[in-house]
Formats: structure tokens, C-alpha cells, sequence
């Protein structure tokens, strides 16, 4: 029989790019620096676009928070919509690696959010900010399942996205 510890540790790419394709950069890694990339996908057509005025801007921490639980319902395209191309390439490339092929951003969002529901992963997290500026931020999650590391954002339309910069880290 297959335990949750055992399962996790065979899916771990696949969690790990889910947790943010390398949703995380070092426990104690410095920021990397990096060009804006652009969004894997639109969203939703049933959503009006954020305003990019400041006062309707999300913040880092809320845009996170909307992709992580986006991605734990699935709501796929709106999970997709706060992913960098690059980002998404390097998870799909990362998951292909491990023997898991799979054939897009919404794919990818949907299997993984049945492994979490699987394994009883829940969308819990804790988030600090390291780093914020006009043009890229930098988080530190903590999951409840204890993997962490930074995420990597760059603004995007009145929110932001998260980047290929991002790293899995402990």
C-alpha cells in the first residue's frame, strides 16, 4: 500500500510544479533577476479584465493567493492566466522529465489538482514578502505540507504573474 509520504515523493515534480513550478527560489536566496515574461494564458471570458489602475491593483501576496487556489479547485484557465509562458514550459518540460507528459497549462492545472485532492493537500499557505517593486516581487511560501521557497512575480494588467524565476527549495 502506498503511502501519502511515498506517493508525494513519486509525484514530487509533478507537486513541485504545481506548487509553483518551483513555485519557490531558496530558503535564503537571494532575488534573480529576469525579463517580464507574458501570461500563459487569458482568463476567463466570464471575467472582466483587472483594472491597471492602482487603486484596483492586486497585490503580490493577492495574486498568489488567487492562482494557489484557483489551482487547488481547478479552475484552470484563471490558474493558467497567472502563469508566465516560461514558467509554464519549464513545469511541462520538468513533468515530461519525470515520465509524466501532459499537453498544456490546463492539463497540467487539473492533474495536479486531483493529486492534491488525493493527498489531502490543502491550499494553505504561508506568505511572507521578501522583495516588491514596480516592476517584480519576490514571496517566501511556506505550504503545509512543508515544501517552501520564493515566487518570483512581474505586474501584469492590474495584477501579477508568476514567473519562471520562481524555485522549490526545501
Amino acid at each position: 500500500m502506498t503511502t501519502s509520504r511515498s506517493l508525494r515523493r513519486a509525484i514530487r515534480p509533478l507537486l513541485a510544479a504545481t506548487l509553483l513550478a518551483g513555485v519557490l527560489a531558496g530558503c535564503a536566496g537571494a532575488p534573480v533577476d529576469g525579463a517580464a515574461p507574458t501570461a500563459a494564458a487569458s482568463a476567463p471570458a466570464s471575467s472582466s479584465p483587472p483594472s491597471s489602475s492602482p487603486a484596483a491593483r492586486e497585490t503580490p501576496e493577492q495574486s498568489f493567493r488567487t492562482w494557489l487556489a484557483a489551482s487547488r479547485e481547478p479552475e484552470v484557465e484563471l490558474a493558467c492566466s497567472y502563469l508566465s509562458d516560461e514558467l509554464v514550459e519549464r513545469m511541462l518540460a520538468e513533468l515530461a522529465a519525470g515520465g509524466i507528459p501532459l499537453g498544456g497549462c490546463a492539463e497540467m492545472i487539473a492533474t495536479t489538482a486531483e493529486l492534491y485532492a488525493a493527498l489531502g493537500e490543502s491550499a494553505d499557505a504561508e506568505v511572507e514578502t521578501i522583495s516588491e517593486a514596480a516592476d517584480r516581487a519576490e514571496l517566501f511560501v511556506t505550504y503545509g505540507s512543508a515544501d517552501c521557497g520564493t515566487v518570483v512575480l512581474v505586474p501584469e494588467g492590474g495584477r501579477w504573474i508568476l514567473t519562471e524565476h520562481s524555485q522549490e527549495v526545501c
